[in-house]
């Protein structure tokens, strides 16, 4: 965030040697002239918009580091053994300086565009009118969502383990475009202020089109803009908003409101047709296999170089100490050895070229048929995680494994008895299910996990603890509080 506050007052000295104090009164900052040329057209208000999805797309973020690196190493997804790039990062080496670039590279993108999300809110309101309210209702709502889930998962990363110590201090929390560092708050104080801002985009959002219209249908709603009432699966949408908060209540150990929350969004899937799962042969289409589920998003982002990623990280022809790929025994033991789950095979393959011997990752490569909606597309919020969530929170074992066993019967496994582990099924279900989506570290960390599998090692866990699983916060940070 200094980084920011620093261009800002340079950009003011410069002024203040470059004029004389009467004629600076009457200059009109160059950033306040594009900021009233950008708001005063509806176009331009979508545009500035339009960049914060730009932004969450970002390799420092979910296009690529919180997705399906550094928190997938974090949670040895991958085999990055001592000849590996990433070893120092799959070690939990967080001072050294591979790690410490990655961490302060999130750490700032994350905050930038909390800032940008902040500097819309208040140029919106600022420029009231060129939109119509509802419209302005609209956009205030993602952008205060947006602004929540980034500050959320800085402090899934960098806060405490919030069931050991959730009143340490964790992370700074920005509702507002100011250019001086906010002091860092405990943990418990910012889940405040995350389920704060989740209520205000609710009531923002209430006539979101994704409740009568779906994902994707344009509607006649808002003027009949589709900017506004299509493609609201990629969207901080109502119902993704719901989604987040039932993760953060699980987070806090809200387990009766996280229960109440998810089963709500399970409620809204069923009645409606908006959100379902996807069918078997969707998502093992030769050609076009819906590896992401697509259907089952709540809300997703579109990274136009999703395809130069996939190659960068997981192509069969990158080399051993490049490419990011789990031991073949390892990938066994994560889907029990299974291969009628549809996770596995679309997802993964011993690829043809490459001369790799264990499976390599497909998740995100292209598809033959380019006018597939799913293209492009990284899962941030999946139906999937709402069961889960009821499962682990459900007040009845009989009620917590039927939520497992719809989970296991959309992915074309076969039911649990009612003798199974709950907690050990839930774990499982985490290992196969968010694969390249950045979701089984904060599992871990949630639960505080003492050992999880080695993913450098055949066999053997990597024992856990505060030094590993809280990020610490990058010098940036630390030099000026």
């Amino acid at each position: 965030m200094k980084k920011f506050i620093y261009k800002i007052t340079l950009v003011f000295l410069v002024l203040l040697t470059t004029i004389s104090c009467s004629d600076f009164l009457d200059v009109v900052p160059q950033d306040k002239i594009l900021e009233s040329q950008t708001y005063s057209t509806e176009d331009g208000v979508q545009s500035a918009h339009n960049g914060l999805y730009l932004l969450l797309a970002d390799d420092n973020l979910y296009g690529r580091q919180l997705t399906m690196d550094a928190v997938e190493i974090w949670g040895q997804q991958y085999n990055m053994n001592s000849q590996h790039s990433k070893y120092l990062t799959a070690t939990y080496a967080y001072t050294q300086p591979e790690p410490k670039v990655t961490i302060a590279g999130i750490w700032e993108k994350a905050y930038a565009t909390i800032l940008a999300s902040n500097k819309f809110l208040e140029s919106i309101e600022e420029y009231h009118g060129v939109v119509s309210q509802e419209k302005e209702d609209l956009m205030k709502g993602e952008a205060t969502a947006i602004r929540a889930m980034l500050h959320f998962d800085m402090l899934r990363l960098f806060g405490p383990i919030y069931k050991v110590a959730p009143s340490n201090p964790a992370i700074p929390y920005y509702d507002a475009a100011v250019t001086v560092n906010n002091p860092i708050l405990p943990a418990d104080e910012v889940i405040t202020k995350v389920l704060a801002d989740l209520d205000l985009s609710l009531s923002l959002l209430a006539n979101d089109p994704v409740l009568t219209s779906g994902k994707y249908v344009a509607t006649t709603a808002f003027d009949g803009d589709p900017y506004y009432s299509q493609n609201r699966g990629l969207r901080m949408n109502y119902m993704a908003v719901k989604f987040l908060k039932a993760r953060v209540l699980l987070y806090m150990g809200d387990t009766a409101a996280a229960s109440v929350v998810a089963n709500e969004v399970i409620d809204f899937a069923k009645s409606t047709s908006f959100f379902t799962w996807t069918p078997f042969l969707e998502a093992t289409n030769a050609a076009n296999p819906d590896r992401i589920f697509s259907s089952e998003n709540f809300f997703a982002i579109s990274d136009y170089n999703l395809y130069v990623k996939q190659q960068a990280l997981f192509d069969a022809n990158l080399e051993d100490a490049k490419i990011y790929a789990p031991l073949l025994n390892r990938l066994t033991a994560v889907f029990e050895s299974n291969d009628n789950d549809y996770r596995n095979l679309p997802s993964w393959k011993i690829p043809a070229s490459g001369g790799k011997t264990q499976k390599t990752f497909f998740k995100y490569s292209d598809v033959v048929d380019k006018t597939k909606n799913f293209r492009f597309q990284i899962p941030m919020f999946k139906l999937s995680e709402m069961y889960l969530i009821a499962a682990e929170t459900a007040t009845t074992k009989d009620n917590a494994i039927a939520f497992l066993n719809t989970l296991r019967f959309n992915r074309g496994l076969t039911n649990l008895p009612l003798t199974a582990n709950v907690t050990t099924e839930v774990t499982k279900e985490y290992k196969k299910e968010f694969i390249g989506e950045g979701q089984l570290f904060f599992y871990y960390k949630r639960n505080n996990t003492t050992s999880i599998p080695n993913g450098s090692a055949a066999s053997g866990n990597v024992t856990m603890n505060e030094l590993k699983y809280v990020v610490p916060l990058p010098d940036s940070e630390i030099n000026f509080q």
